[in-house]
């Protein structure tokens, strides 16, 4: 008979040294500014109303679809959180602030539920809902959402990394919320609860994101890890705000800008 004999996988090799946690926060702002060159160019437009309501409809979609997927996936991220079992769950960070962020997203900390509050908005534009349910978003917008939404089931470092870090601390700074709250109310003449929540909610998520991140980012392979988290979720989204900007040299796109809030032009 043969006799089984497992290969030793000891290595004597160490493992690369960690970075600071300073030093490696930095090194991940220099990744987020050598990637992300571009602005969103439809948010400007929106914001000064000249983005036509075709085109609006279709941003519309495309938001409804991302926040779909988003929070129908968002328990994955706090039930990876590493403090959950907590003597108390009061005494815990991750857990009690994505439980809370959870709930938020879901609608029961006061405002509906996002997915909701996206397709509110979708009737406000006239959208019938065979419309949207039937929509396909561009391709750079599935790559962006299903990489965040793999990084966020892989590890508790990964998903607040790509969601949190480079997802909402990232958007929040751009103040994108606010610009299409007032744009569209200003000159569509609606004002949408979505953009209305997530001015002032993206920015203490946001907040929060780095707060916590800094708190799990201390081994050289949770560094790793989360270095290509950001790097890929940052690539993925820098690539969708390119295809989003190309919309605006297509027949249609635009429209002089109303003197009166409008949606029929």
């Amino acid at each position: 008979m043969n006799e089984r004999v497992f290969k030793d996988i000891r290595s004597d090799a160490g493992p690369e040294d960690a970075k600071s946690v300073e030093d490696f926060m930095a090194e991940l702002g220099s990744i987020e500014a050598e990637l992300c060159l571009e602005k969103n160019l439809v948010w400007e437009r929106v914001a000064d109303g000249t983005l036509s309501p075709e085109y609006l409809r279709r941003l519309c979609k495309e938001y409804y679809w991302m926040g779909k997927f988003f929070t129908m996936e968002f328990s994955s991220i706090v039930s990876n959180a590493p403090d959950g079992d907590a003597l108390l769950l009061s005494r815990s960070e991750h857990f009690e602030h994505w439980l809370q962020n959870l709930c938020d997203e879901t609608g029961f900390t006061g405002d509906a539920n996002h997915v909701d509050m996206k397709y509110d908005w979708a009737q406000q534009l006239g959208i019938s809902d065979g419309d949207l349910m039937a929509y396909v978003p561009i391709p750079e917008t599935i790559g962006a959402v299903f990489t965040s939404l793999y990084y966020m089931r892989r590890s508790y470092e990964e998903g607040l990394a790509a969601f949190g870090w480079a997802g909402e601390r990232h958007a929040a700074g751009t103040g994108y919320a606010k610009m299409m709250y007032e744009g569209m109310r200003d000159h569509y003449g609606i004002e949408v609860d979505n953009f209305k929540v997530h001015a002032y909610a993206e920015v203490d998520h946001g907040n929060m994101a780095d707060y916590l991140l800094r708190k799990v980012v201390s081994t050289p392979t949770q560094q790793r890890l989360v270095r290509r988290a950001v790097t890929y979720t940052f690539t993925t989204r820098e690539m969708r705000k390119r295809a989003l900007n190309r919309w605006l040299d297509e027949p249609g796109a635009l429209r002089d800008r109303p003197d009166n809030p409008t949606l029929d032009r």
